[in-house]
């Protein structure tokens, strides 16, 4: 599956019928995630893909 095939929609929002179409691509996404949901806790590497995504880089804590 290519990235024009991909859903419009959020993971989030994903029937389970494209889910099941769009699993091959969901796997490739959670492979390179860059980005969170902080609604859900989904990853992915677009971050047009989740509803409340934010990029994984300003979760991690840096101790002083």
């Amino acid at each position: 599956m290519t990235q024009s095939k991909l859903p419009k929609k959020s993971i989030c929002k994903w029937d389970k019928y494209t889910l099941a179409e769009a699993l091959p691509l969901l796997a490739e996404q959670i492979r390179s995630a860059q980005f969170v949901c902080r609604k859900c806790g989904r990853s992915a590497a677009e971050k047009r893909l989740l509803c409340k995504a934010v990029p994984m880089d300003s979760l991690s804590e840096t101790k002083a």
